[in-house]
């Protein structure tokens, strides 16, 4: 499947994302607050999970000979019969394929594709966010005591001010900041440009 395709599966998610929060958001919607803490917990994993599902396609892609969105060709230092023997050769002796972990993502670019890029530039520029991105992930999954210190880390970097009551993280991502790294914007909101950002720039090269 071409790069591209790969590109709208994300887009196409993020877009029915974006519409069922603005729809949680009317107020005509009759939704309650503790049912819109819930709704915007799913869409955060869902997006999320669309990003990993997009890297592993994509780096599976250029591994196969895909272009990306620009028409620049990916030099790799493998060569897969197909897809399949692609994965089996990434995965090697792996249970499983971590995407969510900027270092290893940024080590396997290095170790597949000549100079890594597209794909070790574009994590390396996104490292701290999807840092924070993959701790709220795992509390939402896990909601474990380990995941929660992890994601009370998060909820100061964003709200700066420790909260007297430590929110979910639905009403974590509801927020919106007047300072930190999404001063004046809906948490939720500055995960989900940020992870368009990053997806981009896998696929458009210059």
């Amino acid at each position: 499947m071409p790069v591209g395709d790969h590109y709208a599966e994300f887009s196409n998610t993020l877009a029915v994302s974006k519409r069922l929060r603005d729809k949680a958001n009317n107020p005509g919607s009759g939704i309650e607050d503790s049912e819109r803490f819930l709704l915007y917990e799913a869409i955060f994993l869902r997006v999320f999970r669309a990003y990993e599902n997009f890297l592993e396609e994509v780096f599976l892609s250029y591994l196969t000979g895909e272009v990306d969105m620009s028409g620049n060709a990916i030099a790799c230092f493998v060569a897969p019969r197909d897809r399949g023997h692609a994965r089996e050769m990434v995965v090697s002796s792996q249970q499983f394929l971590d995407w969510t972990s900027p270092s290893v993502v940024m080590e396997r670019s290095g170790i597949y594709i000549n100079g890594g890029e597209p794909v070790r530039t574009a994590i390396a520029a996104s490292q701290q966010y999807l840092l924070q991105a993959k701790k709220i992930r795992n509390h939402i999954a896990h909601n474990s005591k380990e995941s929660e210190r992890e994601f009370s880390k998060v909820v100061l970097q964003f709200l700066l001010t420790p909260p007297i009551q430590p929110p979910s993280v639905g009403e974590f991502l509801i927020k919106i900041p007047n300072a930190g790294p999404a001063k004046r914007k809906e948490i939720l909101a500055y995960f989900m440009e940020s992870l368009e950002s990053t997806v981009r720039a896998i696929v458009v090269h210059p």
